[in-house]
């Protein structure tokens, strides 16, 4: 299960910001996490907030920010992002991408580029709550917050892609890096060792196949030509300001050069899941406010295709990336092999392995079938328990993965 999620004010934890004037040391207002990541919110007054991303236990190593070309042209996405969103201001929609929070060390970094033990990813943002608490909250507001934070992402996302790859090395994009592993066998720990055996018996040789297939074939880009990636968005990353701010994208840690797939795929794979826990019944779900999930995934997609008017961009003019759908079916699996390694072990992970099999038995299509969403909301999720696997992935706490 998951480590238990400590929330509220607390006492100030850590050294006093630097150039803070004396009495306003951070305070901390938020801590949790899993074995992998353990996150602290901490709130500074009128400076923002700052989340700290620190290896927990399981973290076998260290947390790496990008090269420095890769940075500068992160940095040159994020102006343009922000050029984009002021020229829009004048317009009747308005629509503004997700600007990227880059991540800095948070005490020093070595001369290798990672961050010294222990020591964590700092991010300078501008609320303390990602939309995978959110989404699911019940609240109208949140709901909107949430909707308008997704169609962001879906825009920087597509600037993102508009950069290429131009280092003569790639880091391995890190989920379809664990997901390799787990499907050859390499890694024995009890958990994701069950979960194996299980999903080898639930899917079966030939979708057992397939499966790793495509886990083989996802780090390299169609024709060779790689671009920019995150590497890893989810609902988790995105932080929206309660306070009319732009919405902040949790950035660095897990860049790297790929198929655009693989980013818009990735947070697609995950609202499919939250939407099938749903109409599953699965752990808690059901037994809270309803989601509309397919508004949640057309705001992404009018964001990524500039189907929402972007400015600059014809409305509808970029396609959704080819791929897109087995994508997504990978962050199913590496969510299922996350939550059995990084939180432990839960029933409900054999629903999950059918699912699974459901997504690979149709080539992905499952995770892109997106009814045109309705004013009620569609499907239920309730803000699940802590060990239930679609609330630690589709939010917070497993989102420190």
């Amino acid at each position: 299960m998951a480590e238990p999620v400590r929330s509220g004010p607390a006492a100030p934890a850590g050294p006093p910001d630097p150039g803070r004037p004396p009495g306003t040391e951070p305070v901390t207002i938020r801590e949790y996490g899993t074995r992998y990541l353990r996150i602290t919110v901490r709130y500074h007054e009128d400076a923002g907030f700052s989340w700290l991303r620190a290896p927990g236990p399981a973290h076998t190593a260290p947390q790496r920010l990008p090269p420095a070309e890769a940075g500068a042209a992160l940095r040159r996405v994020d102006r343009a992002v922000g050029t984009a969103a002021a020229g829009a201001r004048s317009t009747a929609e308005a629509p503004r991408g997700a600007r990227l929070a880059l991540g800095e060390p948070a005490a020093g970094s070595a001369r290798d580029g990672s961050t010294p033990p222990d020591s964590g990813v700092l991010y300078r943002v501008p609320g303390a709550v990602s939309v995978a608490r959110l989404l699911p909250s019940g609240d109208n507001t949140a709901f909107r917050l949430s909707i308008d934070a997704l169609a962001g992402l879906g825009r920087t996302l597509r600037r993102l892609h508009q950069e290429p790859w131009d280092l003569p090395e790639r880091p391995p994009h890190q989920g379809v890096r664990r997901l390799t592993a787990w499907l050859c066998g390499d890694e024995d720990a009890p958990g994701t060792s069950r979960l194996r055996t299980l999903a080898r018996t639930r899917l079966g040789p030939s979708l057992w196949a397939r499966l790793t297939d495509w886990s083989g074939a996802a780090d390299e880009p169609p024709g060779g030509g790689a671009v920019l990636l995150h590497g890893a968005p989810s609902t988790g990353w995105l932080v929206p300001s309660t306070a009319g701010g732009h919405t902040a994208l949790l950035t660095g840690e897990e860049v790297t050069g790929g198929d655009p797939a693989l980013d818009l795929g990735w947070t697609l794979g995950e609202l499919h899941e939250l939407r099938a826990a749903a109409a599953r019944g699965l752990g808690s779900a059901g037994k809270g406010p309803r989601v509309d999930y397919p508004a949640a995934a057309h705001a992404l997609l009018r964001g990524y295709t500039g189907g929402d008017g972007a400015a600059a961009v014809p409305p509808g003019t970029a396609a959704v990336p080819p791929g897109t759908a087995r994508a997504a079916t990978l962050r199913l699996a590496v969510h299922m092999r996350d939550f059995a390694s990084f939180v432990g072990w839960h029933e409900d992970l054999r629903h999950y392995c059918d699912l699974l099999a459901e997504a690979l038995s149709e080539d992905g299509t499952p995770c892109l079938d997106w009814p045109t969403p309705r004013a009620s909301a569609e499907g239920a999720l309730s803000e699940p328990s802590p060990g239930h696997p679609a609330r630690q992935k589709g939010s917070d706490p497993c989102h420190a993965r």
